[in-house]
């Protein structure tokens, strides 16, 4: 008798711990999407459902996740914080999700941030892999992708390295900003490190678009190296007014610039620039891709696809490999100390193998270097994948 006593105790603690993670039922899984589905840069929040829904559609094929299938539920943050903040806490209490994959930008997960660690969340972050988002390391945040600062740094000495501009004079325009502060970071260490000539370093308001002034003084300092921490818009107006001033400039830019609707406005200023990038873009590994995603997406989301696709596919396929590790009693606990084993995790060429098993749970810190061909509007690949983190 007592044998059974401690059998049903032992039977309610375990149905109550399980019971004690949402999002979880003998069919489904909840995943949550913050993302940006309105506003200027809502194309970037439909590459990224693009993304999930294909991860999805094929985990789900071939069987789901130990028998449960993945239902995405999304909210839209139009880009702002706090409506990034709202959003989630109604994912949270409302739809009851059981991890996070799409994140949104770099303040707007810095606004999550705390709901995350209050309820534990297995949270995948792929769009925006900024310092202040793995520093200090949260327990259930892992990161996918390379520093800002990494990026610019790459770019900056494969100019100095392979196209040895003459006479270089090194300028800079970024926003003001976190994400400003980490383009300067990679700005910084490169010209420190090379020894040339640090001609300027300029700051703009997020949201500017007129930069005729920025120009003026970049043409005046002699700067024919810039390092570009415009975005979209920003970047191509900075580019367009380099142009009237006939500026002859090797330029670096910020990975956003390699999406089609960036090259579309920054292609015409006819700068051949650079992106560095830790998502494939032009190779057989995205060409796979494209192919697979007409068998489970719609012709207006295959024409939505682009790099943010890629990123949010492997994030979404990352977290389904960690659930499948628990078995049928999936738990958040568990699900996060499965993440910290992913060790060199296969995207088939999307982006470097994915490892979470160091301090930081940062994983994908190697990147691709591309040049743009402004008259086709498509990129070389110059520098295959390629670690530039400082040791």
């Amino acid at each position: 008798m007592k044998s059974l006593v401690l059998g049903f105790a032992a039977l309610l603690m375990s149905s109550s711990a399980y019971a004690a993670d949402p999002g979880v039922t003998d069919t489904e899984i909840k995943i949550g999407d913050v993302n940006i589905l309105t506003g200027p840069a809502s194309f970037i929040g439909r590459a990224v459902s693009v993304g999930s829904k294909m991860a999805a559609a094929e985990i789900n094929e071939a069987g789901g996740v130990n028998g449960r299938k993945i239902v995405i539920a999304t909210e839209d943050d139009g880009y702002v914080p706090a409506r990034s903040f709202q959003g989630l806490k109604k994912l949270i209490e409302s739809d009851e999700i059981f991890a996070l994959n799409g994140t949104s930008g770099t303040a707007n997960i810095l606004a999550m941030l705390p709901l995350i660690e209050e309820n534990n969340l297995p949270t995948v972050v792929t769009t925006t892999p900024a310092e202040l988002v793995y520093k200090p390391v949260r327990p259930s945040v892992f990161v996918i992708g390379a520093r800002y600062v990494d990026a610019f740094y790459g770019q900056l000495k494969y100019i100095h390295d392979k196209l040895e501009p003459a006479n270089p004079v090194y300028g800079l325009i970024r926003q003001d900003d976190d994400f400003g502060v980490t383009v300067e970071g990679g700005y910084d260490r490169a010209v420190k490190e090379f020894g040339v000539k640090d001609g300027i370093r300029l700051k703009f308001k997020r949201g500017t678009t007129n930069f005729s002034a920025e120009v003026l003084q970049l043409r005046a300092a002699g700067v024919n190296v810039l390092a570009n921490g415009g975005i979209i818009a920003g970047a191509a107006n900075i580019l367009g007014e380099a142009r009237k001033l006939s500026m002859d400039m090797q330029v670096a830019s910020v990975w956003s610039e390699d999406m089609p609707p960036s090259v579309k406005l920054s292609a015409p200023a006819g700068y051949a620039y650079l992106v560095g990038d830790y998502v494939a873009l032009n190779d057989q590994a995205t060409d796979a891709f494209d192919a697979t995603a007409k068998k489970y997406l719609s012709e207006g989301e295959v024409a939505a696809i682009n790099r943010y696709s890629y990123i949010t596919y492997v994030g979404l396929k990352v977290l389904a490999k960690a659930m499948e590790g628990c078995g049928k009693e999936l738990t958040r606990a568990c699900t996060i100390e499965q993440l910290r084993k992913i060790k060199d995790f296969d995207t088939g060429g999307l982006t470097a193998p994915i490892s979470f098993d160091n301090d930081l749970q940062l994983s994908g810190t190697s990147l691709k270097i591309y040049q743009l061909d402004p008259k086709t509007q498509k990129f070389t690949t110059l520098q295959d994948f390629t670690d530039f983190s400082a040791k």
